[in-house]
């Protein structure tokens, strides 16, 4: 493999295209064992090297982790497509794309799953609302209030402990005759004073106004009704455990699937199908968590790379792909000489690197903390290298108060300002500047331009936890280039004639929060019709009375449209031509 390496500065570079699997895997294992940092890079041998050379003279890694960084994600955005159909009879496989078809050897299924809805009416009435699926994010919603969960299984008797940190009480409702996970979760559950089991029931509806009210509930042995009803002016919650539905529909009537929709696979992850393998969720096993969809990942990959490897070797080679997007990716960080309506497109580029969403910030104690104890190393190296990137200076304008959050606030932005020229703090002066904010809004900051003009980007709350990535990247959108995205969604950004004010309520503890939250700052960057002001809605109670906001995130559009869950920037689009 030494052929394939090369060393510059702290750094090995790999080249992915011309070593396989079982070589990254290798350098996976040196890595733990003598401490070498390798970096990954897509593209030939030759061409990696040469241009590895270019970009780290004086051993200047950094530089050359980002453009390689880059590379990676323009060809990931140059190959982005949305999977319509696949054809997996015979050697050759036919994925149909909206950007044309792909033929391959080998194809790998990593899908994953979503948290199956059980069907009961009301559940999908009150989804966001009472309605709930993921304790860490929507746990804190319901403090003091009563809880019912549904479901027998690990998620259910753990996740049921979970909440009696924030419930007065906590029924589980099991449709069979017992738990169905290991003895030693449901007996934790048991134990547990605030927690009441309820065996061979299930729900019969979910009842109320604008948030859940009344909850009626079976025996299913008996038939027998109970009826639950919050206390007057209250509501309470129902999170459901029912287990996850796979997403496995374009394999339905393919590949063998077991009765509850999941891939069955051989050890190699093989699909019934030869040549077609799966990864993560989507497949049949005992254990859902992130440690094993990464073992499947290695096992799959290594796997596939040996089948495609003697499929070539049998037919003498390689597969042919048409592509029809392509021409589209050759005019990449080009800018469109259209003009729409006063509207100039920004240069977008890759930021090369993905903020860690852990280990991010440090709370100061003290109003004099330094920036240097405020975030934490590896996090210093990736702000400095974004702030490196961005190209027009900004300005953060804080709206504060006498709360402690908004000393807070303060000391988190002067300590970002003081890591690069391109960032300024101001605080405004209450009715001085004709901009004010209300009481009941802040702590806030508002994004600016270098001219004072407003981006249309906000954050209300103190943006750490998950936030702290999407501020950054809200930040690098708003400066420039931006993140990339396809000139097809672009265009849908600029036919917003419309002004559109987005809310968009959350917690900190929610990773599902800042996919909607970066696709609504990319659209409010690049659209002055559009602004997106983002909530930690804990801090806003009054937002969420409003609102009625039960779970995150919680999008509300102009006042008037509110919809739950996370959006993707294509689903957010898509959501915003059906209200418009």
């Amino acid at each position: 493999m030494e052929k394939e390496k090369r060393k510059v500065g702290d750094y090995t570079v790999l080249c992915a295209v011309n070593i396989g699997a079982r070589e990254i895997i290798l350098a996976e294992n040196e890595q733990s064992t003598n401490g070498e940092r390798f970096l990954c890079c897509y593209g030939e041998r030759d061409d990696i090297f040469e241009k590895f050379t270019e970009c780290a003279v004086g051993d200047d890694y950094i530089d050359a982790a980002l453009f390689f960084a880059e590379r990676i994600k323009q060809d990931a955005e140059r190959f982005r497509a949305e999977v319509e159909k696949l054809d997996v009879d015979g050697e050759y496989k036919i994925v149909h794309t909206n950007k044309g078809d792909f033929s391959c050897y080998g194809i790998l299924l990593a899908t994953g799953a979503h948290p199956r809805m059980i069907g009961f009416e009301g559940e999908k009435r009150f989804k966001g609302r009472g309605v709930a699926y993921c304790a860490t994010c929507d746990g804190e919603f319901f403090t003091g209030k009563e809880i019912f969960v549904v479901g027998g299984g690990y998620a259910a008797a753990e996740e049921s402990v979970f909440l009696t940190k924030y419930a007065s009480h906590v029924t589980i409702l099991i449709r069979g005759e017992d738990f169905s996970c290991p003895k030693s979760s449901a007996d934790k559950a048991r134990a547990n004073e605030k927690i009441t089991v309820l065996t061979s029931t299930e729900i019969v509806r979910a009842e109320g106004e604008d948030v859940l009210t009344t909850l009626v509930y079976k025996n299913v042995k008996t038939g027998e009704e109970s009826v639950y009803h919050a206390p007057k002016g209250d509501t309470f919650g129902i999170f459901v455990f029912a287990g996850y539905e796979p997403e496995t529909s374009l394999l339905q009537g393919k590949a063998e699937i077991d009765e509850k929709g999941y891939v069955i696979t051989d050890t190699s992850r093989q699909t019934s199908i030869s040549g077609v393998y799966a990864a993560g969720d989507v497949c049949q096993k005992n254990l859902r968590q992130v440690v094993t969809a990464v073992g499947d990942g290695a096992v799959a990959a290594t796997e596939l790379e040996r089948y495609v490897a003697a499929m070539q070797k049998k037919n003498g080679a390689k597969p042919s792909r048409n592509l029809q997007g392509n021409k589209q990716s050759k005019e990449k960080n080009v800018t469109q000489e259209k003009k729409r309506e006063g509207m100039q497109p920004v240069v977008t580029e890759n930021t090369g690197y993905e903020m860690h969403k852990t280990g991010q910030q440090k709370q100061p104690e003290a109003e004099d903390s330094l920036s240097d104890e405020f975030f934490d190393e590896e996090t210093e190296k990736q702000l400095d290298e974004v702030f490196d990137r961005m190209t027009h200076p900004l300005i953060l304008k804080l709206y504060l108060n006498q709360k402690q959050e908004s000393v807070q606030l303060k000391q988190y932005m002067e300590a970002m300002s003081r890591r690069t020229e391109k960032l300024s703090v101001i605080v405004a002066e209450e009715g001085a500047d004709g901009d004010s904010v209300p009481a009941n809004e802040r702590p806030f900051v508002r994004i600016l331009g270098e001219d004072g003009s407003d981006t249309g980007l906000g954050f209300h709350g103190v943006p750490g936890g998950h936030e702290f990535t999407s501020f950054v990247i809200g930040l690098y959108n708003a400066a420039g280039p931006g993140q990339e995205v396809d000139a097809q969604i672009m265009e849908r950004i600029y036919a917003i004639k419309k002004p559109l004010h987005i809310k968009i309520l959350v917690t900190l503890a929610c990773s599902m929060c800042p996919d909607l939250v970066i696709a609504a700052q990319k659209i409010a960057a690049e659209n002055p019709q559009v602004t997106a002001e983002i909530y930690d809605v804990m801090l806003y109670p009054s937002y969420q009375k409003r609102y009625k906001v039960m779970s995150v995130p919680c999008l509300v559009v102009n006042d008037e449209h509110v919809a739950f869950g996370r959006k993707t920037l294509p689903e957010l689009l898509d959501y915003l031509d059906e209200i418009l």
